[in-house]
């Protein structure tokens, strides 16, 4: 009979969270749900107030990458979460730095 062989569950990479990721995730929510819960928000000044300033952390936050968050100033484009769209490619972007870096160093340690 074959041996029985346990393994441990490991969470994936890309469900794990940090305490950084999750802030910014946080933010972005909160950015594109106040368009939505806030009428007055969608009111052209005002509501280009709040995405100048949503832009502006998107920058801070995500670096270039927070551009994509410019996308807020296109007309009818208020109603997709532009926000949360920068956090996800942010992150995608990211974790794929970390996975091509960890890749050189194993290949470095060969």
């Amino acid at each position: 009979m074959g041996r029985e062989t346990r393994s441990e569950f490991k969470p994936l990479k890309y469900i794990a969270l940090t305490l950084d990721e999750t802030a910014k995730l946080i933010v972005c929510v909160l950015l594109d749900i106040a368009e939505y819960a806030f009428p007055v928000l969608l009111a052209p000044i005002v509501g280009d107030i709040l995405d100048i300033a949503g832009v502006g952390a998107g920058v801070i936050m995500f670096g270039w990458i927070g551009l994509l968050s410019s996308l807020e100033f296109l007309p009818m484009v208020d109603f997709f979460p532009t926000f949360i769209f920068t956090w996800i490619v942010w992150y995608y972007l990211k974790k794929e730095k970390e996975k091509s870096e960890l890749e050189r160093l194993k290949e470095k340690w060969k």
